[in-house]
């Protein structure tokens, strides 16, 4: 296991070099958006476009994994809200907490993490849960957010849908699928382009997510917020970090026994990728989306912080766990 947390070290000083350049004023919280425009419109899309027209979303198996990861991932996600309903929290701020909850950083940290870890062909799966994620869990969570405005449920989910549909990654994973198809040769200068685009990516998305965490716990605290947690609020944190970093992978391992079972063809592989994949820690733009529509930003910012910190030493373990090298 010791091997597994040395072999991660680069990417969370990655992590805490952009945390500690906001932190010191050497990047102005304000230009975390360009940041992040690079990351989310040039980088990511062209590493996902390459994966894509590579071939690697279309390994044998991967419907019955994402299967596995969608009933992992809405059994934590109602749970969420759950909790967020029982403890008396608004819609709005049970719907952004449930997002956190079950949302992992797949974009910022786990692509270049997984793939680091477990190869070049965990890129494939890895990948593809953002079709889970995006499409469905946000979709829901959204939904239920803006539960008690004008409009049915199908208006609710409509809504955030559309929103989805409109995601970089997941536009440059269908048209990299799309070209895949066509079995057409890239030009060379725009497979070079590109490739350089996406080698971009992971140190700048893993720079970004530091400098991310960094400027929302700086909100945290000019809203009189950042004090740590006291009675019931630290045991509803608690349970929120535990159900993202351990009980969602379990969840996952779980229901891809079960869909095995079933008769649908998996992976073992496949199935320790999608594990790690539910391991990772909260999805740093959840915090952003908090802002925007208006939900508790203090809380959102304290379970994507925490499960951020401690997802160092539970990849680890889920690692060893599963017998990843």
């Amino acid at each position: 296991m010791s091997d597994l947390l040395w072999l991660f070290v680069p990417f969370f000083l990655l992590v805490l070099c952009g945390w500690g350049a906001v932190r010191a004023g050497l990047v102005d919280p304000g230009g975390i958006g360009a940041l992040n425009g690079f990351v989310l419109f040039f980088g990511l899309p062209a590493m996902l476009f390459r994966l894509g027209a590579s071939g690697a979303l279309m390994q044998p198996g991967l419907p019955g994994l994402l299967l596995a990861y969608g009933l992992g991932g809405a059994a934590v996600t109602a749970l969420a809200l759950w909790l967020g309903r029982r403890s008396g929290w608004s819609h709005r701020d049970t719907g952004l907490v449930a997002l956190a909850a079950a949302f992992p950083n797949t974009g910022f940290l786990g692509l270049p993490l997984l793939t680091g870890l477990l190869g070049a062909q965990a890129a494939g799966p890895v990948a593809a849960t953002l079709i889970i994620d995006v499409l469905l869990l946000s979709s829901l969570c959204l939904a239920w957010a803006h539960r008690g405005t004008s409009g049915g449920w199908w208006g609710l989910w409509w809504a955030p849908l559309k929103g989805a549909l409109r995601n970089p990654l997941l536009w440059s994973m269908a048209l990299g699928v799309a070209w895949w198809a066509t079995g057409w040769q890239m030009a060379r200068p725009l497979d070079d382009t590109l490739r350089l685009l996406a080698l971009a990516a992971s140190p700048a998305a893993l720079f970004t997510l530091g400098a991310i965490l960094a400027r929302a716990q700086l909100k945290a605290r000019q809203a009189g917020g950042e004090a740590p947690a006291h009675g019931p609020e630290r045991g509803q944190l608690s349970a929120l970090v535990s159900a993202k970093l351990l009980l969602h992978p379990l969840l996952v391992l779980a229901a891809g026994e079960l869909v095995h079972a079933l008769g649908w063809p998996l992976s073992g592989f496949g199935l320790t990728t999608l594990v790690m994949a539910a391991a990772l820690p909260s999805a740093s733009n959840v915090s952003m989306l908090a802002e925007r529509e208006g939900a508790d930003t203090t809380r959102v910012a304290r379970l994507i912080m925490w499960t951020t910190a401690l997802s160092w030493l539970t990849l680890a373990a889920w690692a060893t766990w599963r017998g990843a090298h």
